[in-house]
């Protein structure tokens, strides 16, 4: 391994001290939690994965406490945002082996493969004959706080009419990268690369946004691929 990509290293780590450090809010089904990116998950965890089960819409686990919010799907697998008894916030990718691509988090972290009983063999839409259907292969990454490429938000909460004008100022900035991506994956949207929402003492484009509190604060935005292949 060379220096550079060691330093490249070095710095991401870097960049989720920083995240980790920074609590915000995310709504679970109108309930407002604050929430921080995990670092990584314990045994703990991962008895609590291995007992998930899916109820038609979200996933839920033995602990109460757990808290779980849909984040999106496509072909090959749906991904829920898990909030555990400490506030910590993590992915559990589900996945349909029969179409699954290899889709990966580009620079981020796995935290590690679990298989589930309960999710074996269930489709994501009840009474669904094709589609995707789960396999009980699950896959745990880090959590990154943010908005799909398509959209910068300036509140989280709803569209703003400054949405657009602050996509296509973080666009002039970060373009050239999500250019790079286009050039090195082959199925690179405007759905799978993330602005990340970044404290304003980490790096990337400064720009200002409001919160789920509404509180106006000063972020920093980068680049997050987060299913590329």
């Amino acid at each position: 391994m060379s220096s550079g990509r060691g330093g490249a290293i070095r710095g991401r780590a870097a960049q989720w001290r920083y995240t980790l450090e920074v609590s915000v809010l995310v709504d679970f089904d109108g309930e407002r939690l604050e929430v921080a990116a995990a670092a990584g998950l314990t045994a703990s965890h991962a008895e609590q994965i291995r007992q998930a089960v899916y109820d038609g819409r979200l996933l839920r686990f033995p602990d109460p406490a757990w808290r779980c919010v849909y984040l999106g799907a496509g072909e090959e697998k749906a991904c829920f945002g898990v909030r555990d008894t400490d506030g910590r916030m993590f992915v559990l990718e589900v996945i349909d082996e029969r179409t699954y691509l290899n889709g990966r988090f580009v620079g981020g972290t796995y935290f590690g493969d679990h298989r589930v009983p309960g999710l074996s063999g269930v489709p994501k839409s009840a009474g669904a004959t094709i589609g995707l259907r789960f396999t009980g292969l699950v896959r745990a990454r880090q959590w990154v706080h943010g908005h799909e490429w398509a959209r910068f938000g300036w509140r989280p909460d709803r569209a703003s009419r400054l949405d657009a004008l602050l996509t296509g100022y973080l666009r002039l900035f970060l373009g050239g990268r999500y250019d790079r991506y286009r050039r090195q994956y082959s199925d690179v949207h405007e759905r799978n690369v993330m602005f990340e929402v970044r404290p304003a003492r980490a790096r990337g484009v400064p720009v200002l946004a409001r919160d789920l509190a509404g509180r106006v604060r000063l972020v920093r935005v980068g680049l997050q691929p987060i299913d590329l292949r």
